[in-house]
C-alpha cells in the first residue's frame, strides 16, 4: 500500500484538532489546561523559529486497520539554523512489508538526496546570486495565514471537554499535560467535523478501506511534556475513527502519532561522504535540456475486485526547453465505462520556470486554479506533480488525486 501525503496531513489533522479540543481546562489551581498547552506550543514553534540553534525533530505513526497494520513511517530531521544546514532521514514500511526509504541534505551552497535503492546521490549547486532562502530557517505555523481563524474555531468548542485532562507538575519544573476522551465522551461537534474530514480522504484515497456510514471518532488519547524551559519536547496520540464500509462491515481506523524534539544544542550534521559514491549533478534550475522535449505516459490503474484494473492513460507533452522554462501539456484519457470512476479528467497547458517560481499554475477539471511541479526523475523519464500545496519557499506538499501516479515514462515512436 502507498498512502498518500493528503490522508497522512489530514489524519494527522484531525489528530491533532481532537487533541487540542480534548486538552480543555484542568485544575483551577494550575489555570487552563487548554490555553497552557496552546501557550506552550506556539512558545515551542517560536524558539524553534528564532532561537535555538540546533535539534532535532523525530516522528513516528503508524496506521491500521482493525489491527492490520496498513502503514508505518519514521521521519527523522536535523535542523542547524546557525550554519543553515538540515539532513532528513525517511523510512516507510506498507501491509505488503515494501520499505522505501529517502535521504536529503542541504546548505547554503548545495543539496543531495537519495532515494530508495538507488545508488545515486543528486547533486545539486547553487550560485551564489540565486537569491534562495537558507535551508534551516523556520516558519512559525501559528503565524501562517488563516492560522488565527483556525486557532477561534477550536476555542469556540473546548468548553464542553473541560474535565478530560489533567495537568501535572512534570520533572525539573515541567508540566505534564494528559488526556482520554472515550466513545460517549466525544461531543457531536467534534464528530460531525472528524466525518466530514474522513469522508473527503476515503472519496480521494484507493488504498483506504472504504468507509461511507456510522463514522465517529471512537477514541481519543494523547499526551504532551513540556520542559521547564516552557517548550514541548515529547507529543503523543492515538485516535480511532470508526465506521461502516458499503457492505455493513466495521472498520476501526487507528493512528498513532509520536513526535520529539531532541538534541537541542548537540545535533551534527556533516555532508556526507561522496568520493566512491555515484553522483549525478542536476541543475538548480531542474536539470531539464532539449533532451527531454517528447511525450511521456502512463496508466490510470484503480484496484477493483481484487484485481488491478487499467480504466484510462496519463499524457505529459513537453513541448519545450529554452534555458529554464519548460512548456508543455497534460491530458488524461478515461475509457468508456469507467468514467464514474473517475469523473474529473484534467486537461491543460503549463509553463514552468523554476529559476524564478518553485511551482506553475494550471486550472484543473473543476475550473479551480493549483499548482504543480515538474522535474526529471530517471532515465526517459519524469516525474510529474499536481494539487501542490506551497507551505513556504523550502517546502510544500503534494494532495494527490484518485489513483495518481506521478512518473511518468517517455514515448518512442
Amino acid at each position: 500500500m502507498k498512502l498518500s501525503k493528503q490522508s497522512i496531513t489530514v489524519l494527522s489533522f484531525t489528530l491533532g484538532a481532537c487533541l487540542f479540543v480534548s486538552t480543555a481546562f484542568a485544575d483551577a489551581l494550575l489555570g487552563s489546561g487548554y490555553d497552557r498547552l496552546k501557550d506552550s506550543a506556539k512558545n515551542t514553534a517560536t524558539l524553534m523559529e528564532k532561537d535555538l540553534k540546533n535539534y532535532t525533530v523525530e516522528a513516528l505513526y503508524s496506521l491500521k486497520d482493525n489491527d492490520q497494520t496498513l502503514l508505518q513511517a519514521s521521519m527523522f530531521k536535523k535542523m542547524d539554523t546557525v550554519n543553515q544546514l538540515t539532513e532528513d532521514n525517511t523510512v516507510t514500511k506498507t501491509a505488503k512489508g515494501e520499505t522505501t526509504s529517502s535521504y536529503s541534505y542541504s546548505d547554503k551552497k548545495l543539496s543531495i538526496s537519495k532515494r530508495g535503492m538507488d545508488n545515486t546521490y543528486y547533486v545539486t549547486e547553487y550560485p551564489a546570486d540565486v537569491n534562495r532562502k537558507g535551508p534551516a530557517e523556520f516558519s512559525s505555523p501559528f503565524k501562517e495565514k488563516g492560522a488565527a481563524e483556525i486557532e477561534k474555531i477550536v476555542d469556540a468548542v473546548v468548553g464542553s471537554l473541560k474535565d478530560y485532562v489533567q495537568v501535572e507538575e512534570g520533572t525539573n519544573g515541567g508540566k505534564v499535560y494528559s488526556g482520554s476522551l472515550s466513545e460517549a465522551q466525544v461531543p457531536a461537534v467534534v464528530n460531525a467535523v472528524s466525518s466530514f474530514g474522513i469522508k473527503q480522504i476515503l472519496n480521494d484515497e484507493r488504498d483506504l478501506p472504504k468507509i461511507e456510514s456510522d463514522i465517529f471518532v471512537k477514541k481519543v488519547v494523547g499526551t504532551a511534556v513540556e520542559n521547564k524551559a516552557g517548550y514541548l519536547e515529547n507529543v503523543t496520540g492515538d485516535i480511532t475513527l470508526s465506521g461502516k464500509d458499503k457492505n455493513g462491515v466495521q472498520h476501526d481506523l487507528s493512528l498513532n502519532v509520536i513526535v520529539k524534539l531532541s538534541e537541542i544544542g548537540s545535533t551534527k550534521i556533516a555532508m556526507p561522504d561522496l568520493t566512491s559514491a555515484k553522483v549525478e549533478k542536476v541543475s538548480y534550475s531542474g536539470g531539464f535540456s532539449s533532451k527531454y522535449v517528447g511525450t511521456y505516459k502512463n496508466d490510470i490503474i484503480m484496484d477493483k475486485d481484487g484485481k488491478f484494473v487499467k480504466i484510462g492513460e496519463r499524457t505529459v507533452e513537453v513541448t519545450s526547453v529554452d534555458g529554464d522554462k519548460v512548456t508543455g501539456k497534460y491530458s488524461e484519457t478515461v475509457y468508456p465505462g469507467f468514467e464514474s470512476e473517475y469523473p474529473n479528467k484534467d486537461a491543460f497547458n503549463f509553463e514552468y520556470n523554476p529559476a524564478t517560481s518553485s511551482t506553475f499554475t494550471y486550472t484543473d477539471a473543476k475550473g479551480e486554479q493549483k499548482n504543480g511541479r515538474i522535474h526529471p526523475n530517471s532515465a526517459g523519464k519524469v516525474y510529474f506533480e499536481m494539487n501542490i500545496e506551497v507551505m513556504d519557499k523550502n517546502s510544500y506538499r503534494s494532495n494527490s488525486k484518485p489513483y495518481y501516479d506521478g512518473e511518468f515514462r517517455r514515448i518512442f515512436e
